[in-house]
């Protein structure tokens, strides 16, 4: 038999891994040149990996996903022996390959260029060559692995003997079990992947995989400091690889302010040109006629495509449409939508003879929707063809503006806008709905007025109650009510509760909007129990009506309430719920996301996921402050940004956040948010050490309270304030004052659930007891609020307190010992000590003694006492101790006084006891 030719170049040789690779002439035999910035992508390239291990891998996308770029990275890795396949550890690479598929129009010219780069061109002009190949690479010492990149030019074989594709499903279906394949294409590979997939030998990498999520585009941005514009660049290219490498790229550049704009409203040359070469270029001449005719069109189907006259699709079309999503997004039910730079390319293109043919195409389109029972559709193009007559006959036959409240704010936001302001006043029902997006845009003080024109003296005027129902009035004079803050008293809930038990059970979405407002009133009015009782009501019965949009707000206002009721972990699952909803159904809502995501991070704060936090209230602001907000939110918004800016950024970045807060409280005329920002304040400044001026911001903040109206000063901010003045008191050494308002803040806080203010005031008052010298009750503090927090693994309350309270901490250890607490809470204590509270740098001394030597572990004991400790439970002595850590015997007496101390015990078998009990050991 005839050996197998030597390859021409060997580029490495190691135990299991000799790499051999063919070094023909030619561009085609290795990957492409790339040099923009890219990111790494470790859980792709591991899914590829453990592809190749199976044996054969499809990546399968539109242009610009990255599976060039993927294969790329795997197999430089494979070369220089930085990546090895799962479970193949043990086995030799002996050969690795490249072949760019690319013009390659005949399956013998395939064959030929396949052969060389596996290194076989002396098979080139045999019989049954593939075959004799396939045998020749089972016969190599390792494994031979293959790229082939972009396979659709070489599916269009012409030879009798081969076939369409036959060629290459005879590679992919022979190859031995020694050849791992990795293929590319943008178009769906017409290979037998049923029966792949069958014999488990087949994974799959589409552009759901290969799309961009926020932490990449995060990532991608990062070292141009433009992280705030992940949502907005994300809307714009919907995880689009190539077209957010662009984005970047022209960001990098310090763009003008004119480039900016652009590029945010996706119109940059940069982004349509990419999508021109690599999509348009590439449609047929009827498939671009009729894209270029549906770009008014947010969503379409092709039926109605051919009834508006357009020409039927090809079999290739209709395969082009499909290899292009998510480029051409396939929807539910034949639902087709186009990217949104795809569909600026296109509609620079598009080419209309005059207004009136494009809105003669508008008006079909409104009586195809409105026969087929699609409301939104409908009353969409029957507004954008001029006909606001037929839109507003659309509405009331399908039951009125009620069923755009229900769809949610973007699909009200959408209706609105395709009106002109005198058709929205001449209709009731089209006023209401402007007062809800007016609101919802930050703008309650216009969509009050609006609404009040529907109004007589106080009540709704009959002209208003003849187009609206009275139960959609009071729903929107309610909903305007929470983002003036006003008129939410538990008179106003009492009212509520009445006419919400006067309804049947079958009135579901009138019952949820009435326990949707009843949860608001009851966490403003601090009764959190029932808050959560009518928050579970309304999200029971949203879920009877299917709106999704009202079930994320149910679930945020749980997740709000939970934290208040310090329940972090349901907090967060509630949130995550939440968010998981919206991604799926509202995924370009970014207030509703934003939204989402303050909630979310007030239950991440408390975990410690500080930097996490900070990124994403930076991100989250802008939506928050120019989109749908009330006050509760706005003060979580703001308070948590200044903590983890103070941390993160330092004193300025913190006060500017709550410069912001005030500034948002003039623009809404929100006074209570005026008034926390105030409270806020003060807190930032003492933490800050700037005593004197927290004194004057205390003494502003009681003027606000003395000028306010009595409900907008609350039980929030009446604890708030408590805090920050105990908070002052305990800096300027008034600890028993700062006792007194700590005491009197958990005795009211225990009584109405408010668990959070609670563990707050009870972190404080360990300190404050400490220094009043009431050490028991100290101890008592302690005892509790660690009982509160290590359920959750809010630890961050605690680290938030720094060196004063670890002090504390210490000294209530060595005061009372480690046995008077459970092994759990022994293990939070070191989490918290752990975590950095109370860590400072020393400065450098010349000379360290013996006790000094030993470095300490972020824990209650220093790695040397652990050690010392360890020693005694194996049952050594003091001298066997000494010796075997090179130190005096009088050293490992101090370290035993300090154990013992510690531990609260006076003898060696109590100290031995007392760690086997804790775990101390065990631990560390």
């Amino acid at each position: 038999m005839k050996r197998e030719p030597m390859p021409s170049r060997v580029l490495r040789e190691k135990s299991l891994h000799t790499v051999r690779t063919f070094s023909a002439a030619g561009l085609r035999f290795g990957p492409p040149r790339m040099l923009f910035s890219g990111i790494e992508r470790p859980y792709l390239l591991s899914k590829l990996a453990s592809g190749l291990a199976r044996q054969i891998v499809v990546l399968r996308a539109p242009p610009g996903f990255g599976k060039t770029a993927l294969m790329k990275a795997a197999y430089e890795r494979l070369m220089d022996g930085r990546l090895t396949l799962p479970g193949m550890s043990d086995t030799a690479l002996s050969h690795c390959s490249w072949l760019t598929a690319s013009g390659i129009a005949s399956p013998q010219r395939f064959l030929g260029e396949l052969l060389k780069s596996l290194g076989l061109a002396a098979l080139v002009d045999k019989q049954d060559a593939l075959t004799q190949a396939m045998e020749a690479i089972a016969r190599r010492d390792g494994e031979t692995v293959l790229f082939i990149d972009n396979i659709d030019e070489i599916e269009t074989g012409d030879s009798e003997t081969v076939g369409r594709n036959g060629l290459l499903e005879e590679l992919i279906l022979s190859a031995p079990d020694r050849l791992r394949i990795a293929v590319s294409s943008c178009s769906p590979a017409r290979l037998p992947l049923a029966r792949l997939k069958a014999r488990g030998v087949l994974a799959e990498l589409t552009a759901k995989d290969l799309e961009f999520g926020r932490s990449e585009v995060r990532r991608l941005l990062a070292g141009n400091a433009m992280t705030a514009l992940v949502d907005p660049l994300m809307e714009i290219t919907r995880g689009w690889p190539a077209l957010t490498q662009l984005a970047s790229g022209v960001l990098a550049n310090e763009p003008s302010e004119e480039e900016r704009r652009v590029l945010l409203a996706g119109t940059h040359p940069d982004l349509t040109d990419y999508a021109r070469e690599t999509v348009v270029n590439r449609l047929s001449p009827a498939l671009l006629t009729m894209l270029r005719g549906l770009v008014p069109f947010q969503e379409f189907r092709l039926d109605l495509a051919s009834d508006l006259g357009f020409s039927k699709l090809s079999e290739e079309d209709l395969t082009m449409i499909e290899s292009m999503h998510p480029v051409i997004e396939n929807g539910q039910n034949g639902w087709l939508s186009l990217h949104p730079v795809l569909r600026t390319s296109l509609e620079r293109d598009a080419v209309f003879v005059s207004d009136a043919e494009k809105k003669e195409l508008h008006r079909q389109a409104a009586l195809w929707f409105a026969t087929r029972a699609h409301l939104e559709r409908a009353v969409s193009h029957a507004a954008h063809s001029g006909d606001f007559r037929m839109a507003e006959e659309i509405i009331g036959k399908a039951g009125g503006v009620d069923i755009f409240l229900r769809a949610g704010h973007q699909v009200l936001e959408h209706l609105i806008d395709n009106f002109p302001p005198d058709v929205l006043h001449a209709s009731p029902g089209l006023m209401v709905c402007y007062a809800v997006v007016l609101s919802k845009r930050g703008n309650a003080t216009a969509g009050r007025e609006r609404l009040d024109t529907l109004k007589t003296n106080g009540e709704w005027s009959p002209a208003a109650l003849a187009a609206v129902d009275r139960g959609v009035l009071d729903h929107i004079d309610s909903l305007i009510d929470v983002y003036e803050d006003r008129r939410m008293t538990r008179e106003q809930a009492v009212r509520l509760e009445h006419t919400a038990a006067a309804l049947p059970p079958h009135a579901t979405w009138e019952l949820a909007w009435l326990f949707n407002h009843l949860c608001i009133i009851y966490t403003r009015t601090g009764d959190l129990e029932e808050a959560r009782r009518v928050a579970l009501r309304a999200l029971g019965y949203y879920r009877e009506e299917k709106t999704p949009y009202a079930q994320v707000f149910m679930l945020i206002h749980l997740g709000l309430v939970s934290t208040l009721k310090g329940e972090f972990s349901a907090a967060l699952q509630f949130c995550r719920e939440a968010e998981e909803l919206v991604e799926r159904v509202h995924w370009t809502d970014r207030n509703l996301l934003a939204i989402v995501r303050l909630a979310m991070a007030d239950a991440l704060y408390q975990q410690g996921e500080v930097l996490q936090v900070e990124r994403s209230l930076t991100e989250c602001m802008e939506p928050l402050i120019r989109g749908e907000s009330w006050v509760d939110l706005f003060t979580r918004l703001f308070w948590l940004l200044a903590r983890s800016r103070l941390q993160v950024s330092g004193f300025d970045a913190a006060a500017a956040a709550l410069d912001k807060a005030e500034e948002v409280a003039v623009e809404r005329n929100l006074p209570r948010l005026k008034t926390a920002a105030a409270i806020m304040r003060i807190d930032l400044l003492v933490r800050a050490g700037m005593l004197e001026s927290a004194t004057q911001a205390i003494e502003r903040t009681k003027s606000l309270r003395d000028a306010s109206v009595p409900d907008n000063w609350t039980w929030r901010e009446a604890y708030d304030f408590d805090l920050a003045a105990a908070r002052l008191a305990l800096a300027q050494g008034q600890a028993p004052e700062a006792l007194r308002l700590l005491e009197a803040l958990i005795v009211s806080a225990r009584a109405s659930g408010h668990a959070y203010h609670r563990m707050l005031a009870e972190i404080m008052a360990v300190q404050a007891a400490w220094k009043a010298g009431r050490q028991q009750q100290a101890f008592a503090y302690l005892q509790s609020t660690i009982a509160l927090a290590r359920t959750h693994e809010a630890t961050q309350l605690f680290t938030d307190e720094r060196q004063e309270l670890a002090a504390t901490l210490r000294a209530i250890v060595r005061r009372f010992g480690l046995k008077v607490f459970s092994p759990d809470a022994v293990l939070f204590m070191s989490r918290i000590v752990g975590h950095g509270l109370g860590r400072q740098q020393r400065t450098t001394r010349l000379k360290k003694t013996d006790e000094e030597s030993a470095s300490p572990t972020p824990g209650l004991m220093s790695a040397r006492e652990v050690t010392v400790l360890k020693l005694l439970s194996d049952g050594r002595s003091n001298k066997e101790i000494a010796r075997e850590l090179h130190i005096s015997e009088t050293t490992v007496k101090f370290h035993l006084k300090n154990i013992f101390a510690k531990l609260g015990v006076s003898r060696r078998g109590m100290a031995v006891s007392v760690s086997a009990n804790l775990k101390l050991t065990e631990s560390n």
